[in-house]
This record gives C-alpha cells, sequence and structure tokens, in this order.
C-alpha cells in the first residue's frame, strides 16, 4: 500500500471525504494550530514529508489491491473476478471509476489522492518560508522538492485522466470558485509543467543526483525524467492530433537533456536483474528515481505458485496474478533480431512462423521448443514451460516450471476468483525471486522495488521523437543503445529490416513493449499511441500438451474477449461527484 505518513499537519479531517474541495482545501490539520507547526521543526519537516506521503510505492497497488496495472493491458492477463474483470468487461463509466477500493469510503482512490498530492506539495510551498525553526537552506531544498513533486502529481493526473487546471497555491477554506475551473489544453497544461521543471533546475538548488542517503528524495534527475516524459505524452497521437513536429521536437530535446546527464548510465545484461531486486542502499547506475518501498510480497500475488515443488513443503501462494500473454511473448525476438511469428488473421491464433526465427529453431509444431534462442530479456522477464526459475531458498534442487497441461504449474482453463494456474501458458518474472519461497515460510529474498524512472525508458523516448520528426538514424542509433544492452543486434541488421518510418515506429515500440513490459507503463503507451482497438478486444496464450512420447504440441488459445479498446477507455472520465461540483470543467471528448 503507498505510505501515508503519520504527522499532525497537512492532512486535514475533512480530506478524508470525497471531493474536489476536499482534496484541495488549503488548510493544515485542524488537530494543531499553523503557530505550532511553523516553531516546531519537525512539524516544519512533516509538511515536506507529507507531500511525498500520496506517491504509490507498491506496483500491484496502484490500479487495485493485488492487481498490477499491467493486468490493464494486452501484455498480461490477471484471472480473478476483481477489477481487472471489470475493466476488460466494459464496466468503466462516470459512475463506476473500476480502479477503486470496493471496501473503502470513498472507493475511487487516484483521482483523490493525487488531487490531494498536489495539495500537501502547495502546503509546503506557502507555509514552509513561515517557519522560524529551519534554516534558509532545508527551507529552500524542500520547496525545490515540492514544486517537483507538484509536477509528479500532475503528471499522474494527466496521464490517466487529461489536462486539469494548474493549482500553485492552497485554497483558501471560504474558497467558492470550483466551477470556474476549466480544462486547458494538454499542451498549457505540458507547457506550465516544463517551465516549472527548468526553473526548479536552473536554480541549482537540487542536486542531479541524490546521495544513497537521501535516495527516496527528488532531485534534478526526477525533475528532468518528468519533464521528458509529459513532453513526449504531449506529442503523442492522443494529444497531438495534428502531428505538431515542434510538440515532438520538444519531446526530443527534453530526452536529449536527460540522457546529457552524466551521472546516468546503462547497467550490463548481466545486472538487468538488479534494476528491479536489491537493496534501496545500494546506487543503480540506471535508476533515476524508485519506490523505497519493498515490493516483495509481489512474488505472493503475481507470479509462479513455487508451493507445488516437489522436493520439500513449501507454501502456496495467493494468486498467480498478471500472466503475461501471448501477445508480448511474441514482441520477444530471436537472438538474430527477427520477430518469432508473423499472424495469419485477426485471431492471432493462427501464425506464419518466419524463417530468420525458425532458422534459429523456433516452430510450434509437436517436438518443438519456440523458448530457446530468444532475447536475454525474455529470460529475466517471463517463466515458460520447462524453465529453470532456479533454487528455492534452504533447497538443493531448481523448481522447473511445468505449465503443460497436468504439469506442476499446469494451464488453467477456468478464470475464477483466485487461480494459482495462469489462464496464458507464462508466469510474471520480471520482479520476481525463487529466493521467496522455502520451506516452513523461510526465505532469503532480497527486497523488490518498483522503479519509476530509469534511463533505457528515455533512450526509448529519444528515439521515437526523432522517428516521428524524419530523423531515421539517429533515431535507430539510440534505440540501438537499448537494443545492444540486451545483447541484440543493431535495429538495421535485423531480418527485413526497411529504412522507413513506419519500420522503425513500430518496432521502436515493440522494443519498448519489451524493455519495459511488466513495468506498468504499456498502460499509458496504448493510451497515448491511440492503439486500444487495435490491441485491447482480447488476449491469446499458448496452451501446451504433453504426449506419451514426452513431447510438447502447442496450440494458441483466445483467453478472453475484451470490451475495453473503445475511445472511452482512452482518457478516464472525471469522478462524478467532484464532474458536480467543477461545472466548468468539461469531460473527455468521449464521456460527454
Amino acid at each position: 500500500m503507498k505510505k501515508i505518513f503519520s504527522i499532525l499537519i497537512a492532512v486535514s479531517a475533512s480530506v478524508l471525504q470525497y471531493g474536489c474541495q476536499d482534496v484541495l482545501e488549503k488548510i493544515p490539520d485542524g488537530q494543531v494550530t499553523l503557530d505550532k507547526v511553523l516553531t516546531n521543526y519537525n512539524r516544519s519537516r512533516g509538511l515536506i514529508d507529507a507531500a511525498y506521503g500520496e506517491i504509490y510505492l507498491l506496483r500491484d497497488q496502484i490500479s487495485f489491491v493485488m492487481n498490477p496495472i499491467e493486468s490493464l493491458t494486452d501484455n498480461a492477463f490477471w484471472a480473478a473476478t476483481y477489477d481487472a474483470y471489470e475493466w476488460h468487461n466494459g464496466a468503466l463509466s462516470l459512475s463506476n471509476p473500476v480502479i477503486k477500493w470496493s471496501w473503502a469510503s470513498p472507493s475511487e482512490q487516484l483521482w483523490p489522492d493525487f488531487w490531494r498530492g498536489i495539495r500537501l506539495a502547495n502546503n509546503a510551498i506557502r507555509y514552509l518560508p513561515e517557519s522560524t525553526v529551519i534554516t534558509k537552506q532545508e527551507c529552500d531544498t524542500w520547496i525545490a522538492e515540492a514544486r517537483v513533486l507538484r509536477c509528479w502529481y500532475y503528471m499522474n493526473l494527466l496521464e490517466f485522466y487529461g489536462p486539469v487546471p494548474w493549482i500553485d497555491t492552497p485554497f483558501d477554506v471560504t474558497y467558492s470558485g470550483w466551477n470556474s475551473l476549466k480544462r486547458p489544453s494538454y499542451d498549457e497544461i505540458a507547457t506550465q509543467i516544463e517551465e516549472e521543471l527548468l526553473d526548479v533546475i536552473r536554480s541549482g538548488i537540487l542536486p542531479v543526483r541524490q546521495p544513497v542517503q537521501e535516495a527516496r528524495h527528488v532531485d534534478n534527475g526526477v525533475a528532468y525524467a518528468i519533464r521528458a516524459r509529459v513532453l513526449l505524452n504531449n506529442a503523442s497521437p492522443l494529444n497531438n492530433p495534428g502531428n505538431d513536429r515542434a510538440k515532438w521536437q520538444r519531446a526530443a530535446n527534453a530526452a536529449q537533456d536527460l540522457l546529457n546527464l552524466s551521472q546516468y548510465s546503462l547497467v550490463p545484461m548481466s545486472e538487468y536483474k538488479r534494476l528491479f531486486i536489491g537493496a534501496f542502499s545500494t546506487p543503480v547506475s540506471e535508476i533515476i528515481w524508485r519506490s523505497w518501498s519493498d515490493n516483495s510480497a509481489i512474488n505472493n500475488t503475481n507470479g509462479v505458485n513455487v508451493g507445488t515443488y516437489p522436493y520439500a513443503s513449501i507454501s502456496s501462494l495467493w494468486n498467480c496474478g498478471e500472466s503475461p500473454t501471448q501477445e508480448l511473448v511474441d514482441c520477444f525476438e530471436m537472438t538474430n533480431g527477427a520477430l518469432p511469428v508473423t499472424y495469419n488473421d485477426g485471431t492471432r491464433t493462427g501464425v506464419t512462423v518466419n524463417p530468420a526465427a525458425a532458422a534459429l529453431g523456433y516452430g510450434e509444431n509437436t517436438g518443438d521448443n519456440p523458448y530457446a534462442n530468444r532475447d536475454a530479456r525474455f529470460y529475466v522477464d517471463i517463466l515458460y514451460n520447462m524453465a529453470d526459475y532456479g533454487v528455492p531458498y534452504n533447497c538443493t534442487q531448481p523448481f522447473i516450471v511445468e505449465t503443460f497441461v497436468g504439469g506442476l504449474n499446469g494451464f488453467d482453463d477456468i478464470i475464477s476468483q483466485e487461480t494459482k494456474f495462469s489462464c496464458t501458458g507464462y508466469y510474471s518474472r520480471k520482479d520476481k525471486q525463487i529466493t521467496f519461497w522455502g520451506p516452513g515460510g523461510s526465505q532469503g529474498h532480497e527486497p523488490t522495488h518498483w522503479v519509476f524512472f530509469r534511463l533505457a525508458e528515455f533512450y526509448l523516448n529519444y528515439a521515437e521523437s526523432l522517428c516521428e520528426l524524419g530523423e531515421l538514424d539517429n533515431a535507430m542509433a539510440s534505440l540501438n543503445v537499448v537494443r545492444e544492452r540486451a545483447l541484440q543486434p543493431k535495429i538495421q541488421d535485423v531480418p527485413g529490416f526497411e529504412r522507413t518510418q513506419e519500420f522503425l515506429r513500430q518496432r521502436i515500440r515493440n522494443e519498448r513493449r519489451v524493455e519495459l513490459c511488466l513495468e506498468g507503463w504499456r498502460f499509458h503507451d496504448q493510451r497515448r499511441w491511440k492503439i486500444l482497438n487495435e490491441t485491447n478486444r482480447f488476449v491469446t496464450g499458448m496452451r501446451i500438451t504433453k504426449g506419451g512420447d514426452g513431447r510438447f504440441s502447442y496450440e494458441r488459445k483466445k483467453i478472453r474477449d475484451y470490451q475495453s479498446y473503445t475511445d472511452k477507455y482512452l482518457v478516464m472520465p472525471i469522478p462524478l461527484e467532484d464532474a458536480k461540483k467543477m461545472t466548468g470543467m468539461t469531460q473527455p471528448e468521449a464521456w460527454r
């Protein structure tokens, strides 16, 4: 669950009640008066601590408890009749945000949480200068952090709900102008965010990269990253229907500014797992910002059931959760850069094996092995039939994943409330560890952390922006940095290469899908590219059976039809109760 700091200030009692007036109002907590906050060091510092308190720190919490947001995309299937089921069943409406905590009051979460984060940042910016017990350096530093955090919360609001008004001061308790708030254009709010972040960066108050002991605090690297992501969203088809080249150039410039920072570098493929696994106090050169909360429990809510281990008694997990789809698996190239298959029709269950993939042994006939000679990231990210997951804690024999029908982790043909067995034939591995599991509940795993920003994203952002500008050679150069780290050939050396904008666009998008899979960003990529109608009509898996001769047979199978592909799913509506209070704000076009 996201961490909410226990402090006596900044979160007013009324903020627990739902509504825009509650999440945007100004006053500190009624438990203490403002003068007692500003004359006490810990309470003054609590103003900035509170501004950090609305950050979602666990990857399996932002869309629903135990339900990673990747399962709302075509990358992963979550086999249970919870929010992911409702989402894909077309339940999203003005009165049902779907992404909610049904037992909470209010059940709506994202909209009020992000606004509350903005309000708490505004409180810090407004009141810290009046504190009599902090130094000028502390005041300046914490205000700069609060300004970056405000932009972080705005970025999140924009990604889910589209452009919203820029609020840079706590509203007076008597404020009654909610109906006068207007929805700006995306470019207007993106420009405001960019100017805010550049002002912080140019002030030189924050370091480019925080020292290890302050790693949870934002810095100029985070400011550059927020700016680059917001401007890429601003240039993308969803928010740039006229394909304004100037927006793409701004996005390219922002990505380049971040890539020019010498404090960050890609880790080698041999250390790729360290991006997600390891002590928070251990710096990783590629990480710009990540959650400081241990996400290790995700092994119990989204992964393979090690409880079927035949050599020792190990507890079963709660739910296999996000199961990678066949569509995602198909995106992982062969080691020669060839995509494995071409779909024969719209069902994605009939395929033609690409000749260059067949040359490396790819096949789906009985006795074939479609999981050999794949991109190195495939073996880090995905658990597949007969994969060696490693040795559980306090054990000696490896756990071999059996996804074939009747295997230890066999294919599940039934979508149930909670299932320990995948309905797609795959399990997620990227931020999982076999050593989370051991006999008698013993554990020897390292902490797991959700990554908010890492350098690879911005090589891909830069490549995408340059491709849309027609600068294909420079786009390929940036794309190749990520590809070569993954030990894949340069894009111009892949089978069937075409030096065209469309070919490069599709391979950049594919590279992004592979590099960032199961990290939560596919949800926003599908929307900013406006491809839901192409990708979210259904998902498929691989149903594997084992013959008496020990050979495996493969059948692509449609898992479930989806209703989450319409334009109403591109931008979430303003929650109904707040929409009634903010009549000057228009709902997204598809919801009017």
